[in-house]
């Protein structure tokens, strides 16, 4: 048990920037995963955060102006760590993954966009979720693809990324062809979602399925 003072985003952050700058001095790669609890509730901006974003946009509800804060605390945090890469001259051979779990929460003030519902649903709103990955001389910069891919892919695109085996017992496909802009065919697999919950729930599940252009949500 460990019992820091200061913000949670903020400790993360330092601590990735050590590990960063521990890994610099020596020769092997390293893995470093990066679990901001922000911005899951309870949602705690700094209140210097907080200001900005109102200053910036008087009138801002509450609940909104308090998960913008905390999110832009967290990409703050993003920053300093990449910078971290640059100036221990990292970045250029370090592929960099960035996405969230799962969509914003309407009632703590997320925005989805077009997409239906949010956080707790299956709709689309719920599934879908900002993703970035970086990887100078590799990755061109500014390029976007439709290629569907969940998070247990990650793992194996990493390994892939190390030329290293994933193993067979695992679930994930490598996305790294499309991140390299390399033909990609879709995987030959369906995608299936479930939540189990307690309390509101009642013990239900909510469930979807998605093979190809088609999605069932029951």
């Amino acid at each position: 048990q460990i019992t820091p003072e200061g913000h949670a985003t903020d400790l993360f952050t330092e601590w990735a920037c050590e590990y960063v700058k521990e890994r610099s001095s020596r020769s092997e790669p390293f893995f470093l995963y990066l679990a901001y609890n922000a911005p899951h509730g309870p949602v705690q901006p700094p209140q210097e955060w907080l200001e900005k974003v109102k200053t910036r946009q008087p009138g801002i509800n509450e609940t909104r102006a308090k998960l913008v804060a905390l999110i832009e605390h967290m990409d703050s945090g993003i920053g300093r760590l990449m910078r971290t890469l640059e100036e221990q001259q990292l970045s250029k051979n370090t592929l960099v993954i960035f996405s969230s779990d799962n969509g914003g929460l309407l009632p703590e003030g997320a925005n989805n966009g077009t997409w239906r519902s949010g956080k707790t649903h299956m709709y689309e709103g719920g599934l879908r979720v900002p993703a970035f990955a970086r990887w100078p001389k590799r990755i061109t910069p500014g390029t976007s693809t439709k290629h569907v891919a969940v998070s247990m892919d990650i793992f194996s695109t990493c390994c892939a990324a190390a030329g290293v085996s994933a193993g067979s017992d695992v679930d994930g496909v490598s996305f790294l062809p499309t991140l390299t802009g390399e033909p990609q065919p879709a995987p030959a697999r369906n995608l299936y979602f479930t939540r189990r919950e307690g309390g509101p729930y009642l013990g239900k599940t909510i469930e979807a399925l998605i093979a190809g252009e088609w999605k069932l949500v029951a």
